[in-house]
């Protein structure tokens, strides 16, 4: 996990935590994955949930969710807003490179990853890649923010179509949307994407 990531929520500079400019998109976005579900949906995933504000809107959309991350502020300030909302919600302290050992149970059908990948360097990707697959349901799909790849100092890498599908094999990118939310002039260049992506077992044979 990037540690650009553990210095934000130390200091308490997590601008992405109060930006509600991309919820529209979302869940627009995710209710195009319920279309041909029945309620309940079933397990979800949030892969980096920071304080679980994705993890509260899947669970009160239907979800049964688990959401992990790494940064233990982030994890404590999660649980404490499932616990708030009365979300069907469990927040997991561990690494995304490490699902399994982080308590994450097979059976996923539906990922979300709201930037999380896109802090990944090659190596970390390779490991959630793998992660991911022992988890996810063989006809499971998934919802990913990320940037466009360029090289920006200390902010994230980003990443392009031939990264998520190098990173997660057996998985095809079916959509793609250009990202509706606010972004400060300084990052509009960075012309983040929603990808969404569907796993076909027979691919990874």
């Amino acid at each position: 996990m990037s540690l650009w990531y553990r210095f934000m929520y130390r200091v308490g500079l997590t601008p992405w935590e109060s930006d509600y400019s991309l919820v529209p998109q979302l869940e627009s976005l995710v209710a195009s994955e319920e279309a041909n579900r029945d309620v309940p949906y079933g397990p979800a995933l949030d892969l980096g949930c920071g304080t679980g504000r994705w993890s509260v809107l899947l669970a009160k959309r239907g979800w049964k969710v688990t959401g992990v991350d790494i940064v233990p502020k982030a994890v404590r300030a999660a649980r404490e807003r499932v616990r708030e909302e009365g979300a069907d919600a469990e927040i997991l302290e561990g690494d995304v490179t490490a699902l399994r050992a982080a308590g994450v149970a097979p059976g996923i059908s539906f990922l979300l990853d709201v930037e999380c990948f896109n802090h990944l360097d090659a190596e970390q990707r390779a490991k959630v890649g793998s992660e991911v697959n022992a988890v996810a349901t063989d006809d499971a799909t998934m919802l990913l923010l990320a940037w466009t790849r360029a090289r920006r100092g200390p902010l994230p890498l980003g990443a392009e179509p031939g990264d998520l599908t190098k990173a997660f094999p057996g998985w095809s990118i079916v959509d793609q949307h250009p990202y509706e939310g606010e972004m400060p002039p300084p990052l509009r260049s960075a012309s983040p994407r929603w990808f969404q992506l569907a796993r076909d077992i027979s691919a990874a044979t």
